[in-house]
């Protein structure tokens, strides 16, 4: 498996080797190709360091189906019928048995706890339902999104015991452990706005002339050593910009920078460390 999504994203080194970057743009092409992604905790716990445990069913189909195949069963099956039969090797032939067992064994026992949940996420200020397409929901090593702009739910089957994992461009990330003894097949989720992330938005659709206010507002809130990556969707490339050209670009008179939409926003000693946006043009 680990082979064909190598093939897949055309990255001609080892897992181990990856960067980043590289992480970033597999995830990307995930989310494209499949409506899905994994998260980055899981891809350093399965492909970058060496992990026995079979991943989960569910993201064995998405590799699967990223990979040209069905699903999860096509894909063992397409690839028994690739392995060349050798005489005499009967211990391979057992141990290819027993792996197939384990595997369905687990499939089944990940799969028989599972059950559909309705999730919504609220403003834990205005108390108002949150579209789900403003926030993503990371469980069992799956990181999925919606695309639907009117859907304030998520639908999602999940084990009783499953932790969530939800985080918003413009939301605080929130870790909830699922507990089937205290919530029913509903859960509501409230989530703190990130003022950075909106005082980022505010600034790149309004106008001011107090430019010096602003710009002391931006040092404080970005870190010394931040690296800020602008996507333009038109020339299929993005743009790394630092901590002073990304200022200057956002409260100069002539504003480069109208109209931002964060993508995603990483934190260190409570200051943006990281952040991937696009300019939305109207």
């Amino acid at each position: 498996m680990k082979h064909e999504v190598e093939i897949q994203l055309k990255i001609r080194k080892e897992f181990k080797d990856w960067s980043g970057y590289d992480i970033q743009n597999f995830q990307d092409d995930l989310e494209v190709k499949c409506k899905s992604t994994v998260s980055e905790k899981w891809f350093y716990n399965h492909f970058k360091n060496e992990n026995e445990k079979l991943p989960r069913v569910d993201v064995l189909n998405l590799l699967s189906f990223y990979c040209g195949y069905k699903n999860w069963d096509d894909f063992k099956f397409q690839n028994e019928t690739k392995t060349p039969s050798i005489k005499g090797s009967r211990s391979i032939w057992l141990l290819t048995v027993l792996i197939l067992v384990m595997g369905a064994s687990t499939a089944f026992w990940m799969s028989s706890g599972t059950k559909n949940r309705i999730i919504i996420c609220h403003d834990a200020y205005t108390h108002e339902p949150i579209l789900a397409k403003n926030v993503q929901l990371e469980w069992g090593g799956v990181n999925a999104k919606i695309s639907n702009t009117t859907s304030v739910i998520w639908s999602i089957k999940v084990n009783e015991k499953d932790t969530l994992f939800v985080d918003g461009a413009y939301y605080k990330a929130k870790k909830v452990v699922l507990n089937p003894d205290l919530m029913g097949d509903t859960l509501i989720i409230e989530l703190l706005p990130d003022d950075y992330a909106l005082m980022l938005n505010y600034f790149s659709r309004a106008t001011s002339s107090n430019w010096e206010k602003r710009s002391k507002q931006l040092r404080e809130a970005i870190h010394d050593d931040a690296k800020l990556f602008q996507v333009h969707e038109d020339l299929n490339g993005i743009e790394m910009l630092n901590k002073q050209e990304f200022i200057d670009r956002l409260i100069l008179p002539v504003n480069s920078l109208k109209n931002l939409e964060i993508l995603h926003i990483v934190y260190k000693d409570n200051q943006i460390y990281r952040l991937r946006f696009v300019q939305k043009i109207k």
